[in-house]
């Protein structure tokens, strides 16, 4: 008995969605955050800027990974 299935193209489509409209929230919320407490604690530097920067340098960090090996398989053929 299988686990998991495997979705097909418009459950991915779904999941893709949500989880690009979960990523841009998150964001939203840590940037708010950040600036509230940059203006309450005057100067500091808040754990959740480092949050957002890890965040969003393993998120485009593993886009570009992803898309230059997916390019580098269609020139090998």
């Amino acid at each position: 008995m299988k686990f998991f299935k495997k979705p097909d193209e418009m459950e991915m489509s779904i999941n893709f969605k949500a989880m690009r409209l979960a990523w841009v929230f998150e964001n939203i919320v840590l940037i708010v955050w950040t600036i509230i407490s940059c203006i309450k604690e005057k100067g500091s530097f808040p754990i959740t800027l480092m949050i957002i920067l890890a965040q969003n340098i393993i998120f485009f960090g593993s886009k570009l990974y992803m898309a230059h090996k997916m390019t580098d398989d269609k020139n090998e053929e």
